[in-house]
């Protein structure tokens, strides 16, 4: 009889775990409980789907927690690095790598059966996904399981497996057309959008600094001209004291005795007025 690795993954789980994890995420022992539950068989999902007996190869991302979740024989899974910020870059490279296509469904079901928030939801997946991975990698290294092993393992499972994957979860992320064309071996390295890189104008600065001087220029004139206007336009010099217009602009003094001169230009030319 096959080995249901479903089963398996899920008596992997401890009181204690189920605690520890609850308390990193911030919901309860039995919301957890029960989305792990779901995110088990959409990991063996993935893994089987992007992969055949006829080309199985190790993806990228296989070995990237081997520092962060070292071998152990322990029956159940390790929690003790979960708050680790190593933990969680490498973790996030194994969930990009299993449900890069997916990624937003998985969430969606997760919330629905843990019935929890979706923010919580992707915070679970986030850790239990590389728990559920190390774990699993550490069990076939127990039984001497190569990669190829699995593979056959999920091949004769498949009913089974899919059977158990949410049905929000559309099948089609998980069938062979949509096998990404490198046989399931990129990481989340490849997954970074491409940044699209905006030409710059030439010339800017040269046509904000003409810009600036022609406003420069214009201001120069119109006060300029305004100045000229205000000096050359003065109708009427009036004398202090007198009422009488003077026709010319002319210079004026107050001598010690009070009386005014008005004189023009030469001082010889005296108009003397009181």
């Amino acid at each position: 009889m096959s080995i249901n690795l479903i089963n398996i993954l899920r008596k992997s789980f401890s009181d204690k775990s189920y605690a520890d994890i609850s308390q990193h995420v911030g919901i309860s022992p039995e919301s957890t409980k029960n989305g792990l539950k779901a995110i088990i068989p959409n990991i063996l999902a993935a893994i089987l789907f992007n992969n055949t007996l006829n080309s199985s190869s190790e993806p990228t991302w296989w070995n990237a927690l081997d520092g962060e979740y070292p071998y152990s024989d322990d029956e159940f899974v390790q929690t003790e690095n979960i708050s680790n910020t190593t933990f969680l870059v490498k973790g996030r490279e194994v969930v990009s790598g299993m449900f890069r296509t997916n990624h937003d469904e998985l969430v969606s079901s997760v919330s629905s059966v843990a019935g929890i928030q979706k923010e919580k939801a992707a915070g679970l997946i986030e850790v239990g996904v590389p728990i559920i991975a190390g774990h699993l990698k550490n069990w076939m290294k127990r039984k001497n399981w190569k990669f190829t092993d699995l593979i056959e393992n999920l091949n004769e499972n498949k009913a089974i497996i899919t059977g158990v994957v949410p049905s929000n979860i559309p099948k089609t992320a998980f069938s062979e057309d949509n096998k990404p064309k490198d046989n399931f071996s990129e990481t989340i390295k490849t997954e970074i959008p491409t940044t699209k890189v905006t030409k710059k104008k030439k010339n800017n600065g040269l046509v904000w600094f003409a810009g600036l001087v022609v406003l420069v220029l214009i201001l120069w004139y119109f006060m300029g001209s305004k100045s000229c206007s205000r000096s050359m336009h003065n109708d009427d010099l009036l004398v202090p004291e007198m009422t009488q217009a003077i026709d010319s602009p002319k210079l004026y003094e107050k001598p010690v005795d009070g009386t005014y001169y008005a004189y023009e230009m030469k001082p010889e030319v005296v108009l003397k007025t009181k």
